[in-house]
């Protein structure tokens, strides 16, 4: 499979890394992290560079382009590890452009695209299990109503709308939009290991209309589909993260010397470096693999599954280099390297963690038909 990138590719990345470079320096991310961790300047230039939008279908205002170009963008995102809701916004656009109805997507995807609105996505289960939702939805005349609860919503208190999963009467699981000022919906917030505002949302009976059903006829596919972007999405900033952790990491080796040498010299030091280059790679890799298949709308269960366990253990163990050669400067929040190791643990467990994708590919393979001789 060619992962080559093409000139319009390039491009856009180019100016995502031309705006991040301007606006992320360590000094001004640790400014917004002590304020409303909400980064409204790079947030506003992402959206002036037409880029928030730059998946979203041409007719309603976005670029066009597709759930690829999405993750090289998410992907150069986490290289600087900016507190602005990318990952999710980007999703839940992109959910609401191929599965929405025209009055839905008039609605939120200029705004989104624009900067002037936040969307997100309320997948979480306190089960951990986001392909089978707890949240009910009961048909009525005019619409929906939903009762329950999800936890661990991004940016939650900000966002304008809430693409939401939840469960019919029937049991199958549906998506829905919700404005984030319908009555019954209320937020109290939660703490997170990166510091990043989520909140635990009850849905008390909140009805909403039937044009807010993602799908209509298809709306059981949904939710499947959703997650296996989110996922393969979190990967692309998980591997984004690494980069950064790791380049940051490498140039540290480069400048600290020991016994009149620089450490990276050291072979001890080498090595784990080498190791994390692989780790990255392999993120990297098994990421475009699954992005490029769902971007065609090919099968991709397996990579899926391939991409987000490589984004948890490949994560977590650069994020743990970076502070280990580090040393003794890792613990000084004025210096940047804490914060890729706190985002590479925020993700490690999102979606499913590196256990459970093991568990999902075991049952795969165990469902996969023996091949004779």
């Amino acid at each position: 499979m060619d992962f080559g990138l093409d000139d319009t590719q390039l491009a856009a990345i180019e100016v995502a890394d031309q705006i991040l470079a301007g606006t992320c320096a360590p000094e001004r991310l640790r400014q917004i992290e002590d304020d409303d961790w909400f980064h409204a300047t790079l947030w506003a230039e992402l959206a002036k560079a037409d880029l928030l939008g730059l998946c979203l279908p041409e007719a309603d205002g976005g670029g066009g382009f597709g759930f690829l170009e999405a993750c090289l963008l998410l992907e150069r995102i986490g290289r600087h590890v900016p507190p602005v809701p990318a990952l999710d916004g980007v999703v839940a656009a992109m959910a609401i452009g191929r599965w929405g109805t025209p009055e839905l997507r008039a609605r939120w995807l200029g705004a989104f695209a624009a900067g002037d609105a936040v969307l997100t996505l309320a997948l979480s289960e306190a089960t951990g299990d986001e392909r089978h939702p707890a949240l009910r939805a009961e048909r009525r005349s005019d619409g929906w109503v939903l009762t329950g609860d999800k936890i661990c919503v991004p940016f939650a208190e900000r966002a304008a709308a809430l693409v939401v999963s939840a469960r019919d009467t029937a049991g199958d699981p549906i998506v829905v939009v919700v404005p984030a000022e319908a009555a019954g919906v209320a937020m109290a917030a939660q703490d997170t290991f990166n510091h990043e505002p989520q909140a635990h949302v009850t849905f008390d009976g909140v009805h909403v209309e039937d044009a807010a059903l993602l799908g209509g006829d298809d709306a059981t596919l949904v939710l499947d589909w959703l997650v296996d972007r989110a996922t393969v999405a979190l990967a692309a900033l998980a591997a984004g993260i690494a980069d950064g952790g790791m380049r940051l990491t490498a140039t540290y080796t480069t400048e600290r010397h020991q016994f009149d040498r620089a450490i990276g010299t050291f072979q001890a030091v080498g090595h784990r470096m080498a190791d994390c280059f692989i780790d990255v790679e392999a993120m990297r890799l098994t990421m475009l693999q699954a992005a490029t298949l769902l971007d065609d709308e090919s099968p991709a269960d397996l990579e899926v599954a391939v991409a987000k366990y490589w984004a948890s253990y490949g994560g977590s163990r650069v994020g743990h280099a970076g502070l280990h050669v580090h040393g003794g400067i890792s613990i000084d929040l004025d210096y940047p390297i804490h914060r890729y190791f706190l985002w590479a643990k925020h993700l490690e467990l999102r979606l499913g963690a590196g256990t459970a994708q093991l568990d999902r590919l075991g049952s795969m393979l165990a469902e996969a038909p023996v091949l004779d001789g």
